[in-house]
């Protein structure tokens, strides 16, 4: 359907109208795919949520001055991601300014994961689904950015929000498009695959959830 006969091609329509109706068990049918250990999951386990501000919202919750909210999340990002800097740099097609990926300006750092939005997000007993939606457009990266690259970002982001709550719960990062080809072609994708954080059978195209509704 287009309103007054024109098409909305924007990645969060696409994103609302194949993940809004994925609920109850079609929720749990895409946690299955996403993470085989979860084959014990039913309906009632899962949350789902779209377009997703986790620290912004954690800060928010928890009552935070900025100051002490910048604080723990660098703290937490130091102690997870310290060697990230180089393991981007060291891989073939990332660009990488200098600073990137350093705590050398942490109001910076902070904010950059403060903003970060996820599309889609799933909780189950045992993980954190995070999944990045694309129709038209690439990934985002900028130079302008500490954390320069966005599926790099929101697994930053995800794994430091865990971290400041004390969970062990496991991230699972997934991405969706119009072809695995073609997203497999994307550097970004290549490198969270290459760290090993991302499954290869989690690169879904908009067919293989629409087939889970």
């Amino acid at each position: 359907m287009a309103i007054l006969g024109i098409t909305n091609r924007t990645e969060n329509w696409q994103t609302a109208k194949y993940f809004s109706p994925l609920v109850g068990s079609a929720s749990v049918r895409l946690v299955r795919r996403l993470a085989s250990g979860e084959r014990d999951v039913h309906e009632g386990d899962v949350r789902v949520e779209l377009f997703w501000h986790p620290i912004r919202d954690w800060r928010h919750q928890e009552k935070l001055t900025s100051k002490v909210a910048q604080s723990r999340v660098v703290a937490a990002y130091e102690g997870l991601f310290s060697d990230l800097g180089a393991k981007v740099k060291a891989f073939p097609g990332l660009q990488t300014p200098d600073g990137s990926y350093t705590t050398s300006d942490t109001g910076k750092l902070a904010s950059n994961i403060a903003n970060t939005e996820v599309d889609i997000v799933l909780e189950s007993p045992g993980h954190l689904f995070i999944g990045e939606a694309k129709h038209e457009m690439r990934f985002h990266a900028s130079g302008s950015l500490v954390l320069t690259h966005q599926l790099i970002r929101e697994y930053v982001t995800a794994r430091v929000l865990l971290d400041l709550l004390g969970s062990e719960k496991t991230v699972v990062p997934f991405v969706v498009g119009s072809t695995t080809a073609e997203l497999k072609r994307q550097k970004q994708v290549q490198f969270m695959l290459d760290q090993g954080w991302m499954d290869p059978k989690n690169v879904l195209e908009w067919s293989d959830i629409e087939a889970l509704r």
